[in-house]
């Protein structure tokens, strides 16, 4: 799925993109992404008591969720829980 967004851009950038048509839109698309995927996520650190005692009970279940499964597996068990393996 994909949404149109606009932006405006300074012309001093516009003049160093791929023309419309040519390209500026998988320009910026890949500019985006290598943006994207130079920062790292933030880690979750709550501040209210609730939010300490929750994030308790998550570090307590990780081991039960641990290891998690591939694909492969992930379908398997599926497949196993809708009664389609033999």
């Amino acid at each position: 799925m994909t949404t149109t967004v606009s932006v405006k851009i300074p012309s001093r950038l516009l003049e160093r993109m791929p023309k419309a048509g040519q390209g500026r839109s998988g320009f910026i698309l890949q500019a985006v992404e290598e943006k994207l995927a130079r920062q790292t996520p933030a880690d979750w650190k709550p501040s209210s008591k609730r939010g300490r005692r929750m994030a308790a009970l998550l570090e307590r279940g990780r081991q039960e969720r641990s290891p998690l499964l591939d694909e492969a597996a992930l379908e398997r068990e599926l497949a196993d829980r809708r009664g389609r393996l033999a």
